[in-house]
């Protein structure tokens, strides 16, 4: 039977206390939300274009005179 690191850490995760288990996944998961900020951090400029197709045929200044009256 071949046992993975995760499984031989788990095991060794198992002996700690509760107090020391909950210090180590505070710890995983800060580093893992961090990880994951860094892998979705997005570049302003990706937005060119988007939604383009919709805005097609639309005048800007009309358009933002009617949401303006749609305040009031």
């Amino acid at each position: 039977m071949n046992v993975t690191n995760a499984e031989k850490i788990y095991k060794e995760i198992s002996l700690l206390t509760d107090n020391e288990k909950i210090t180590l996944l505070s710890k995983l998961m800060l580093e893992i939300s961090t990880n994951i900020k860094k892998e979705h951090r997005g570049n302003i400029y990706d937005l060119k274009g988007v939604g383009k197709d919709i805005r097609e045929g639309i005048d800007a200044q009309e358009y933002v005179k009617k949401e303006r009256e749609s305040w009031t």
